[in-house]
């Protein structure tokens, strides 16, 4: 009978999909930790990494999901449309460029944006109770890179430089008004981009005050050591619309909290003077402080567009190949290290007019379906922002794993929509249901009932 008993607690107590679960966890981490920089200084020499390793498992772990998930495959169809859209579409968008364009320039469609997808199909199935599991966890990593890139703005040293070969001693040598923080990732802009992500996050996840403002402390720090200055500008401009229409609406329906007009007042007041102060005390914003012109790296965003002139008919209809890509960069006057820096552009040059329209529908339906899973006003706002930032670089036309943070980042905020901090604190505090010895065990109604049948018959 106890064995029994023991059977069905165990059984109450697994959750479907776990093991999908925390496969993508297992692979969110290796994004994390996995990176170009890393590998080149661990190794001592440039390794070609041409997939993810990360990607490569959830491959197994997403086609797995929609074989023998929680969520059955007609059940996705129907209710998430642009996400098997997406999944399916992205590998005929490699192999459109390759068929045209040469295999040169294809592989990216595989890290860059469908682990992103293939991601979603696993974490899809995930109870809310995983998914804030997965955004504490995320808080954290970024936290933690956060505090590696304040201890290289401070110390002006890269432990994982950005930059390949020859240009490592150079660039730990020249410590610059110019430096900046990279931390784990592989350049500056994705750090920043993944930094101001955890902003939205932290607006939904309801932690308490002693928590939320030393961590949001922390990521706006942080932001001024990766130097980033569309994701800074960005983020802290979604982040005052935000509170705008919170105050707003509040006021409209006449239940602005106290706790909040306090935190925001304090905000207002305190985070201006903290900034004013990292950014003329100290070495952490310089970047950002000495580059707010017109420079150079903003200079090549415009005159990139001029590439555009030099195109043949077969490259508007069919892309560009990646020899003739390179020749065409040198005509427009960028140099080897000089680069496009807008990836839209080099997903048009790649895929020319026919597949860039196909794809625009296809990218269009995820990030709306992403969007909408994320549930709420936040999650549309990081999407956005996220978009934005992405389209002043070229990192999303390259190898990169922007996208698969963001849906890792959408989903977490997902399983705060039914999730209320006042609801759960009365929760704990109540009555704990017993059946026979099983103290606090979380054990549905339906199995408590069999407990006590076997109870009363024993």
């Amino acid at each position: 009978m106890r064995t029994l008993e023991r059977k069905l607690v165990i059984k109450a107590r697994r959750t479907p999909g776990s093991g999908i679960f925390l496969c993508s966890v297992f692979c969110i981490l290796l994004q994390f930790f996995v990176t170009n920089n890393v590998v080149r200084v661990i190794a001592g020499h440039d390794v070609n990494i041409r997939f993810h390793p990360a990607n490569i498992i959830m491959v197994f772990c997403a086609f797995y999901a929609l074989a023998n998930g929680p969520i059955p495959f007609h059940q996705r169809c129907r209710e998430s449309p642009g996400l098997i859209l997406f999944v399916f579409a992205i590998p005929l968008f490699a192999f459109y460029t390759a068929w045209f364009n040469g295999l040169s320039g294809a592989a990216f469609y595989f890290d860059s944006f469908w682990g992103a997808g293939l991601l979603a199909v696993a974490l899809e199935g995930a109870t809310d109770r995983q998914k804030r599991f997965l955004a504490k966890l995320l808080l954290a990593l970024i936290l933690m890179n956060v505090l590696f890139g304040l201890f290289e703005s401070l110390t002006q040293y890269n432990v994982f430089p950005f930059v390949a070969n020859d240009n490592i001693k150079q660039a730990q040598i020249e410590a610059t008004a110019n430096f900046r923080a990279n931390a784990f990732y592989p350049h500056p802009l994705t750090a920043s981009l993944i930094t101001g992500m955890a902003f939205f996050l932290l607006y939904v996840m309801q932690l308490r005050f002693l928590v939320m403002a030393p961590a949001f402390l922390l990521i706006l720090i942080g932001l001024l050591a990766f130097g980033g200055r569309t994701a800074l500008f960005v983020t802290v401009g979604m982040s005052g619309l935000a509170a705008g229409w919170v105050v707003l609406s509040g006021i409209i329906k006449r239940n602005l909290k106290l706790e909040v007009m306090g935190s925001l007042l304090l905000a207002v007041t305190v985070l201006p003077l903290i900034t004013l102060f990292i950014v003329t005390q100290t070495t952490i914003a310089d970047r950002i402080v000495n580059t707010l012109y017109f420079d150079g790296s903003a200079e090549v965003r415009v005159f990139q567009w001029t590439i555009l002139n030099y195109l043949s008919l077969k490259n508007w209809l069919f892309g560009v190949p990646l020899q003739e890509l390179t020749a065409l960069k040198y005509q427009i006057g960028l140099n080897a290290v000089e680069d496009i820096e807008n990836f839209w552009l080099l997903l048009f040059l790649n895929l020319g007019a026919v597949g860039f329209v196909a794809f625009l529908f296809v990218f269009g339906t995820f990030l709306v379906h992403i969007a909408r899973y994320g549930h709420g006003m936040y999650a549309w706002m990081l999407m956005i922002s996220a978009l934005i930032i992405d389209s002043g670089s070229n990192s999303l036309g390259q190898k990169s794993n922007d996208l698969v943070i963001e849906v890792a980042f959408l989903v977490a905020m997902s399983g705060y929509r039914n999730y209320s901090r006042q609801t759960v604190r009365r929760t704990a505090t109540s009555t704990p249901i017993r059946a026979d010895g099983l103290i606090r065990a979380r054990i549905p109604p339906r199995i408590v009932r069999g407990l006590r049948v076997l109870n009363r018959a024993h």
